[in-house]
């Protein structure tokens, strides 16, 4: 499908008629759904002005819905002008975040949470998906002698307005007009944004014929398959890497993806298996060298203080605008390591004393904050 102007959105005699009739401004979604006839459990929308309706359902002032109504499609013929780009650095790299601004962030806000999070994605996938995380995508593969990860090629950037029209129109069963509405306010540029909400669980529902596609090989193969984001898992106990290789090239080329080639990588028998840093050769469980860092730290932590802790580490990332440590942002970080390891192994002991300790220090550091701060009011 090709966009151009045609993808813009224009006020009609019949949506001024319908938000000057008293009759449906101010209704719940059953009594608009028995006027609209729809096929499935998504919310009707078969025009611009049913969207204004329901993401402003109890206003009922009918020049407040037209001014909502022309908002409406002003965002929608613009989204462009309505987000803010920034750039952030993550391992090394940086990236490029389009952060929506008011009100494109409220229309996108209701579309994910009365529509996106109704629509059901693969059981292979597993980021972005409330119930799901990390631990369940690595148990997949746990106790398979070799494991295959490979990498999609510019994930997002590769979804395009069109992929994203296509599960408004055909898998929703939304009319024109309106699954061009709800496109519009998900995509930016004709791709899908890195920094709008909608946008983590539109890659799953546009990645969903490729994830039942590539898992109907693994079951031909006796493979276990798993995808967190864009990276995808292969494991079993005994695979034809090249195969699987040109098989999943052929797929991705085919929905639109490409395969990158400098993030293959094989793990054999006897090598740590890690899936999205976590280990699942005989049993899931975090790196040891990264357990063995914090013990290292809770060690000096104990026996040295936080402060003298925070010098001896000399990390910029802990010190403060006036050069002096950041002791609460440390606490928070430690403290977020820790409970990272519980979540993969709930019954850690050790760990489990790590988590109360770090948690006292902080308590005790919230008290010293608080006293110093009224003895500069002089308040003691």
């Amino acid at each position: 499908m090709r966009w151009t102007e045609k993808g813009k959105l224009n006020i009609k005699a019949a949506d001024l008629a319908l938000l000057s009739n008293p009759t449906f401004r101010g209704k719940p979604w059953a009594k608009v759904s028995s006027w609209v006839r729809t096929e499935n459990n998504y919310p009707p929308i078969p025009s611009a002005v049913f969207f204004a309706l329901l993401s402003a359902s109890k206003e009922t002032n009918p020049k407040m819905l037209w001014m909502r109504y022309r908002r409406l499609l002003e965002v929608s013929n613009n989204s462009e002008n309505y987000y803010h780009q920034h750039t952030i650095k993550a391992h090394g790299k940086t990236r490029q975040v389009s952060q929506p601004k008011y009100p494109l962030e409220h229309y996108q806000r209701w579309i994910l949470k009365h529509i996106l999070e109704k629509a059901p994605t693969t059981e292979y996938t597993f980021a972005y998906k409330k119930g799901t995380s990390l631990v369940d995508n690595a148990r997949v593969h746990l106790g398979n002698q070799v494991l295959v990860k490979l990498d999609i090629s510019h994930f997002f950037d590769s979804i395009t307005i069109g992929m994203v029209y296509d599960i408004f129109a055909n898998q929703m069963l939304y009319p024109r007009e309106g699954a061009t509405l709800l496109t519009n306010l998900c995509c930016l540029n004709g791709k899908l944004p890195q920094g709008a909400c909608t946008s983590p669980y539109l890659s799953n529902l546009c990645f969903t014929k490729a994830d039942n596609e590539i898992a109907e090989y693994c079951k031909e193969k006796n493979l276990s398959y798993s995808r967190y984001s864009d990276d995808m898992t292969f494991s079993g106990n005994q695979i034809d890497v090249k195969d699987l290789i040109s098989f999943v090239k052929q797929t991705l080329k085919k929905y639109g993806f490409q395969l990158n080639y400098k993030k293959i990588h094989v793990d054999g028998k006897g090598r740590q298996h890690r899936v999205t840093g976590i280990v699942c050769n005989e049993k899931i469980n975090t790196p040891v060298d990264y357990r063995k860092q914090v013990r290292q730290e809770m060690y000096y932590l104990k026996k040295h203080g936080v402060v003298d802790h925070l010098k001896h580490l000399n990390n910029s990332e802990f010190v403060g605008d006036n050069g002096s440590p950041d002791v609460d942002s440390y606490y928070s970080s430690l403290l977020g390591r820790i409970a990272y390891i519980l979540q993969v192994t709930p019954g850690n002991k050790e760990f489990a004393e790590y988590c109360e300790y770090v948690k006292e220090c902080m308590d005790k550091e919230e008290k010293r904050n608080a006293l110093l701060k009224r003895i500069e009011m002089g308040l003691w």
